[in-house]
């Protein structure tokens, strides 16, 4: 495969100019995500290096692969819905679970469909590790996003970028006493999902 380096020139921009940056490309101005994906193109493979640590399904794809099919795969969006530096990485994460996702369903035998994923609860006093196979974990956060996209989105922050409540609370803006609450109840939604409760229920948000 070939990986498209010329795009991604090493340039530098303030969060202040990604954050207007992003601000256009959300207008229309989809060719500036080149300039944003060049700036950030460090960090976004660091995101990948993440992502397929953190999902372990044994594939051999590179960050640097990983990052560049993520490029692809929004670049054919017809949205691109970032506020800001640490909220397009968050898209840019969730893209690239999605991709090794589909990868891993198209190659998979019945033997590996049986590797788990940790969810490290770590902050949180007296909870322990729950481990849930890697397809059930996507469908479960499938349906979280479903009843409640502000409890996807925190435990996608958790779960997939790995961020502490403080950088949560700083990125959608509420107090870390309130993102805990929110982790809490976004985490005993999941493990409900995953223990069969009923789902047939309104969204709350």
């Amino acid at each position: 495969m070939k990986i498209i380096r010329s795009s991604f020139l090493n340039t530098t921009m303030s969060d202040q100019s990604i954050t207007l940056m992003l601000q256009r490309i959300k207008a229309g101005e989809k060719h500036l995500l080149k300039d944003v994906y060049a700036s950030l193109y460090e960090e976004i493979k660091n995101v990948a290096k993440h992502q397929i640590a953190k999902l372990n399904t044994g594939q051999t794809i590179t960050p640097t692969v990983l990052a560049h099919d993520c490029y692809l795969k929004v670049v054919k969006q017809k949205y691109v819905n970032a506020e800001n530096h640490q909220h397009f990485l968050n898209c840019l994460s969730i893209s690239m679970r999605q991709l090794l996702i589909d990868i891993y369903r198209k190659k998979s035998s019945l033997k590996q469909q049986h590797i788990t994923v940790s969810m490290d609860y770590g902050e949180i006093t007296g909870d322990q590790d729950i481990n849930f196979k890697i397809l059930e974990l996507d469908r479960l956060l499938n349906q979280v996003m479903k009843l409640n996209s502000q409890y996807s989105e925190v435990l996608n922050y958790k779960l997939i970028l790995s961020m502490t409540f403080a950088e949560i609370a700083e990125v959608i803006n509420k107090s870390e006493r309130q993102v805990v609450t929110l982790w809490n109840q976004a985490k005993t939604l999941l493990v409900a999902l995953s223990k069969g409760a009923n789902t047939d229920v309104k969204r709350t948000d």
